[in-house]
């Protein structure tokens, strides 16, 4: 483009477009955010390369104007960049404060279907009548008044427990109750006393589990814990 003019010409016409160039340079370093969009219309010079559809006749001061139109050019794809950026993160964040309201509505939701769910599984709630009948569900069957004399306090031991070698445990048994059926209660002295006697006839009973009936077995072990029961209650 350059070709026809002088050497002094030519001089000043590049001197101008590197002008131009380092403008542009400068200005654009200015901007630290430099985002992907869409290619800025290219089309500033026209059909002829010149300023504005003006076709320049290569002179320097065409040259320069050339250049400051590059310049300008460039300044309006760094704001066309800018402006990009700006409503991208904006609507990043939006999405973001969308993604997590999201997130807890759901979680929420979760667990109250959970607990609906759980609460068609469980029933409805246990009644206070029912919650006590629980919580007596494991104590031994109360002894019956042919066990237990309530008058004199005498036990009718099982027949498993009338070996003599039960004999000591048994009379200890037997002054706990008879005091019992004497003052209406036992102290604490008598509970321990109980408890060791049962304990130890409950020992002796594992012993012989394998000469004895499961039955038998069973039904003596079971009568050992109704008596201790029994001591807990006042006498009647």
């Amino acid at each position: 483009m350059l070709g026809w003019m002088t050497p002094s010409a030519r001089v000043l016409g590049v001197g101008a477009i590197a002008l131009g160039t380092v403008v542009c340079a400068a200005r654009m370093s200015e901007s630290q955010y430099t985002p992907a969009v869409p290619a800025a219309n290219q089309n500033y010079y026209g059909g002829g390369g010149g300023w504005g559809g003006y076709s320049s006749p290569g002179t320097a001061a065409g040259s320069a104007m050339q250049g400051m139109a590059s310049c300008m050019q460039a300044a309006g794809q760094r704001n066309l960049a800018n402006s990009a950026a700006a409503v991208n993160m904006t609507q990043a964040e939006k999405q973001r404060i969308q993604n997590y309201g999201s997130s807890v509505t759901t979680y929420f939701q979760m667990r109250d279907v959970n607990r609906e769910a759980r609460a068609r599984e469980e029933g409805p709630p246990l009644t206070e009548a029912q919650l006590i009948r629980m919580a007596h569900a494991d104590d031994p069957k109360p002894l019956s008044a042919r066990q237990l004399d309530p008058v004199t306090g005498a036990i009718a031991w099982p027949g498993v427990l009338q070996d003599p070698k039960f004999a000591a445990q048994k009379t200890a048994a037997d002054e706990v109750f008879e005091a019992r059926a004497r003052y209406g209660a036992i102290d604490y002295e008598q509970t321990k006393q109980l408890r060791k006697a049962t304990d130890a006839m409950i020992a002796m009973l594992r012993g012989m589990i394998r000469d004895l009936d499961p039955m038998d077995y069973t039904q003596a072990k079971a009568f050992l814990s109704a008596l201790v029961f029994e001591a807990s209650k006042p006498a009647t």
